[in-house]
């Protein structure tokens, strides 16, 4: 069986980021809703849903794109560079700017506007304040040297009127931003001449540039470009057209077909030597007798397979229909009985040869898979022989479904672990064995009935005592027994004593003990109380069966 996760990955501040995960199949349009809901935040460029499936069998993960979605053509892998000093544009003037100037309109560093007289006397100042600022520099160094004697201090004196005419020019052309415009205007000019050389210089204006356009790089590496024409992943086969969850990927369903037409080719070779065997045929066909043999071991087969590759319920269902189907030419009854074959296993003939499927070790026996000796005593309808009487009993923990919906596989594992400690006491206490699980419960065998009844009571007293010290951890719990010779197959048991006992099982209700006719004729005289429940009809018995209850006190 596959694990698929859907990958919810956004992209903004110009990378790729993962921001949630979405666990199982069914989470599929969840992921997809909540993309959706994110995209909408509009710093969100784009958005993607990668549904990433994990092969169980053969450990290989794949991943597809199910939905992507990007609000621009192209997305950008780093953040666009800072502009420049020198490519930015010059604001346009203020209000307060002559009407000269302000005809100019905006300038770069690089192209100058005609400068205006006012401009021109702004430049004038400038020299005039550097050559006032110069000269008075030079008669203070005069002075200091003493080289030139006209009066003590006399050069200094005018060292500092130059300097304080110079430095007025200089406030004044700082207070006038006019003109420190264009006075800046045409140095930034005159450097660039400098740098880039006269003929540069003295080109013509430059018409204004388009306006540059964005980079167009590729993703980042940790995802590959989509493609917009890029071939669509297959879609998954619904293997139950009535059943939604019954869905696989293609991959899955070929190794199904796979397995499908080795049990085909095994059957067939099969009903070849059976054709060739009496009483297994007539008029060269199988009789239906047989046929229904073939199905039980194919079943069997089917629910081996299951096991050692861990297919699904559906998984298993789909091909067992699908062999019988190809086999026997008869499509609807083949998916009738691959959904309710467990119904005939309650017979134990018809477990005898299911459970040869589900031991088949790939051996051949005269070419035929279930062996000459099964074949016969299938052919001729002869049961097993019965083992001595046993009295079998059936626990089964009630609401335990709803109880792990509710509380969770770990507390439910808790419960039945409690259960089992509680009956496997009692198996010992009173020389009983323990046959299986069946899931919710357990299926026991004792010799004596009397000794059966007395478990039974034990374990209902346990269950009791463990509800009041773990109130949070209930275990409601019911108990069925019959008495009779079922037929021992293995460890486990078959036959009708079997069925009675699940079947007055199921009539108990919590915390009861109920019990066939013959339980209660075989413990007369023990000092057990036991309570007429009338008679029943049960599932598989054609006469109605006599219940009691057990008097717990």
């Amino acid at each position: 069986m596959s694990d698929v996760i859907y990958d919810v990955y956004t992209f903004t501040d110009y990378r790729w980021q993962l921001v949630k995960q979405f666990q199982g199949r069914h989470q599929k349009q969840a992921a997809i809703d909540f993309a959706e809901h994110v995209y909408r935040e509009k710093h969100i460029i784009a958005f993607r849903v990668i549904e990433e499936t994990h092969d169980a069998e053969s450990g290989e993960i794949r991943e597809r794109k199910i939905l992507n979605r990007k609000k621009v053509d192209q997305l950008p892998n780093k953040k666009p560079p800072a502009p420049k000093l020198a490519a930015r544009t010059a604001q346009p003037r203020s209000t307060s700017t002559s009407a000269a100037a302000a005809s100019d309109g905006p300038t770069t560093t690089a192209e100058a506007a005609p400068l205006s007289s006012r401009g021109k006397q702004a430049i004038m100042m400038l020299l005039a304040a550097m050559a006032l600022g110069a000269v008075a520099l030079l008669f203070v160094l005069l002075d200091m040297m003493g080289t030139v004697t006209l009066g003590k201090g006399t050069l200094g004196s005018m060292g500092v009127a130059f300097a304080v005419a110079a430095t007025a020019g200089l406030a004044l052309l700082a207070t006038a931003p006019d003109e420190r415009g264009m006075i800046m205007r045409v140095l930034s000019q005159l450097l660039s001449e400098r740098e880039t050389g006269p003929s540069q210089a003295a080109a013509p204006p430059a018409q204004p540039a388009a306006p540059p356009q964005p980079q167009q790089p590729a993703l980042e590496p940790e995802f590959e470009p989509l493609e917009p024409d890029a071939p669509a992943q297959p879609d998954l086969v619904h293997l139950d057209a009535d059943d939604p969850d019954s869905a696989v990927t293609p991959e899955r369903h070929a190794s199904l077909l796979g397995v499908v037409n080795g049990f085909v080719t095994l059957a067939r070779g099969w009903i070849a030597k059976l054709l060739q065997t009496p009483g297994a045929a007539e008029e060269n066909r199988l009789t239906r007798h047989m046929s229904f043999g073939i199905h039980l071991f194919l079943a069997g087969l089917c629910e081996q397979a299951a096991k050692l590759k861990q297919w699904a319920l559906h998984e298993q269902k789909f091909v067992l229909a699908e062999s019988l189907g190809q086999v026997f030419g008869d499509a609807p009854s083949a998916r009738r009985f691959a959904g309710n074959f467990q119904e005939y296993l309650a017979e134990p003939r018809y477990m005898e040869m299911y459970q040869s499927g589900l031991s088949w070790n790939g051996q051949l026996e005269d070419g035929m898979p279930a062996g000459p000796a099964l074949v016969e005593r299938w052919v001729n309808k002869t049961d097993g022989k019965p083992v001595d009487n046993v009295t079998v009993m059936f626990t089964d923990i009630i609401g335990s479904t709803e109880f792990t919906q509710r509380h969770g596989d770990k507390l439910q594992m808790e419960l039945v672990q409690a259960h089992d400690r509680i009956v496997r006491q009692a198996v010992e206490d009173h020389r009983g064995r323990w046959v299986k699980h069946t899931g919710d419960g357990a299926m026991l065998a004792f010799q004596s009935p009397l000794e059966a009844v007395r478990a039974a009571v034990q374990i209902q007293s346990e269950v009791r005592v463990h509800n009041e010290i773990m109130p949070l951890l209930p275990l409601k719990l019911r108990v069925g027994l019959s008495t009779g010779k079922p037929i021992k197959a293995g460890e486990d048991l078959f036959g009708s004593t079997v069925q009675l006992a699940a079947r007055v099982c199921a009539l108990a209700d919590v915390g009861q003990i109920v019990v066939s006719e013959a339980v209660t004729a075989a413990c007369q005289g023990a000092g057990f109380s036991f309570v007429h429940m009338g008679s029943r009809s049960l599932k598989g018995f054609p006469e109605a069966q006599t219940v009691y209850g057990i008097n717990l006190g």
